[in-house]
């Protein structure tokens, strides 16, 4: 049965199949096994490299810290000062606003006046205006001899003064 095996071509194309797959696997293979070594090196530096930059990190936030609470310190310490010189300045704006207040109302007392005054004034002046239009419209109303003699009274008292 064997010799009759090795006479059949299937037989060995079966042989030169399997050859062939034995022949193609062993160089990928190492290729697959060289690539993943190396890929193996490679994570390893990487990690290493990481670790290095931790520590180095590590190193730099103790020495962040350490300065950090030296700035919260002289935070405080500015804060505090500006909460005094704020309150200085704004005791000072206080005093000049109200100064500004008291002399613009000063001045708003003495336009009220003057106004009170200008009106009053033009007041006199409309109703002495309008006065006059009324007393000469009734004196050029009054009969001739009532007129003579009104005027007649008045130049003489002018004369007396």
């Amino acid at each position: 049965m064997i010799y009759h095996l090795l006479d059949d071509p299937k037989f060995w194309i079966l042989i030169c199949f399997i050859v062939f797959v034995i022949l193609m696997i062993m160089p990928f293979k190492k290729f697959m096994i060289g690539g993943l070594d190396n890929k193996i090196e490679e994570i390893k530096k990487n990690i290493n490299l990481s670790l290095e930059g931790f520590t180095t990190a590590e190193k730099k936030l103790n020495e962040a810290s350490k300065s950090t609470k030296d700035i919260d310190f002289k935070i405080k310490e500015i804060l505090e000062n500006a909460k005094v010189e704020s309150k200085e300045i704004s005791r000072v704006i206080i005093e000049k606003n109200q100064s500004i207040i008291n002399s613009k109302e000063k001045n708003s007392i003495d336009r009220i006046k003057q106004i009170e005054l200008a009106a009053v004034q033009s007041i006199k002046s409309q109703a002495s205006i309008k006065l006059n239009e009324i007393i000469i419209n009734y004196f050029e109303k009054m009969p001739e001899e009532k007129r003579k003699i009104i005027l007649k009274n008045k130049i003489e008292e002018l004369k007396i003064i």
